[in-house]
């Protein structure tokens, strides 16, 4: 009844919806107009998400600004954080969720179409990792919006996280599991509406994988997606984007398994946890050698329509690291989970060499003694300063 009800608020409002079709269990669902839909690409940090938006960025009509985290503000919006009775509270004033969902659609929409003219392009894109977690919800604010998901092998995402953001193995195959599963939930409740596509087949087979991409988005092909480090710099783009990622850097085949070296036996062994998850898309956590997806009759060589997606019996269960607020009042077992990000994000920006070195600077300037000294050398080298100092 929602699907009906947010599909008759969107007709009434004006918007472009020229098919509309109904499961085997009657819902309706929308089908994009070729060539004119709003696209999402999500996936997990690490994944090659900023390389696929710097390609979709390249087309001659798509636009795709650098990470906007929109769905934060969109969220706030429907549910107030820090307040107990922020759900629902548009409903006290007598407005429905579906005509709500409109006006947000009006609002962000207009934002990114905006963006799009200025760029001179007539259809826009946008990627931030943590919507990966929303693909639902924008499913349902954007009933015309085509999805495009990017997963990794979870040791060359671990192995970068590790590298990049000073997470701990471990932490990162944690993430890389929970991002994952959330990503197939989502895909798998808008079917057909969302794709999935590889890294390592898009930095090896490229030209094959974005042929693929293009015929699902509805646009034409051009070979300019092929030479995004040509067109980024030609259109005033920053050498460097989110991620770190260099955006004159070509596509790179050699980065798809050069991290297999990187990683020890300990952090092999931290890949079983996912090894059933991996599996789903094609990956051993024993080697880096990516097999083909599982394919039936009429499937695409490199893509997957997210009904075709599946999850193992036992999908991973992690910690989730999404940017979600804190909500002062709330359920204990969901405020421990969200503290225990803010502690782990905490360890990590404590390891960082610059913060450990600022803090060995104040621990001198409070005092000079030889205990103080050996704390902060103990800080710049890594190592426990409190637990150092002791012995």
């Amino acid at each position: 009844m929602a699907a009906r009800r947010a599909l008759a608020v969107t007709l009434r409002r004006g918007y472009r919806v020229p098919l509309v079709t109904a499961d085997a269990g009657g819902e309706v669902r929308t089908v994009s107009e070729a060539g004119t839909a709003p696209i999402f690409v999500v996936g997990s940090m690490r994944s090659g998400s900023t390389l696929l938006r710097l390609i979709l960025d390249s087309h001659p009509d798509i636009a795709s600004p650098g990470e906007t985290g929109f769905m934060g503000g969109l969220r706030a919006v429907k549910e107030v954080p820090g307040w107990k009775s922020g759900r629902g509270w548009y409903e006290r004033v007598g407005w429905t969720e579906p005509e709500l969902d409109v006006r947000l659609h009006d609002f962000y929409a207009g934002i990114f179409e905006r963006f799009a003219r200025q760029e001179g392009k007539s259809r826009w894109a946008e990627k931030t990792p943590f919507h990966t977690e929303h693909v639902q919800e924008m499913a349902q604010v954007f009933p015309e919006a085509l999805f495009v998901g990017i997963v990794r092998h979870p040791g060359g995402v671990a192995t970068s996280l590790c590298r990049r953001f000073h997470y701990g193995f471990d932490e990162a195959v944690s993430y890389w599991g929970a991002t994952n599963t959330r990503m197939v939930e989502g895909a798998r409740a808008v079917g057909d509406r969302f794709a999935l596509l590889r890294y390592e087949d898009l930095v090896r087979h490229g030209e094959a994988v974005l042929h693929e991409l293009v015929q699902f988005l509805g646009a034409p092909w051009s070979p300019s997606m092929l030479n995004h480090h040509e067109v980024q710099p030609e259109k005033g783009a920053p050498r460097a984007v989110e991620g770190s990622t260099v955006t004159t850097d070509p596509i790179d085949a050699g980065r798809a398994d050069h991290w297999w070296s990187d990683i020890s036996i300990e952090d092999r062994r931290s890949l079983d946890r996912v090894a059933e998850l991996a599996a789903c898309f094609g990956y051993s956590v024993e080697e880096p050698i990516v097999r083909g997806l599982p394919r039936s009759r009429g499937d695409q060589r490199w893509l997957r329509r997210g009904g075709k997606l599946e999850l193992p019996p036992t999908p991973a269960t992690a910690v989730a690291h999404d940017n979600a607020v804190l909500m002062a009042q709330g359920d204990p077992v969901e405020l421990a989970r969200r503290l225990l990000k803010v502690e782990q994000a905490l360890a990590r920006a404590r390891s960082r060499r610059a913060v450990r070195f600022a803090d060995a600077v104040r621990t001198v300037q409070h005092g000079r003694s030889l205990h103080d000294l050996r704390k902060a050398y103990a800080m710049v080298r890594g190592a426990d300063g409190g637990a150092t100092a002791s012995r």
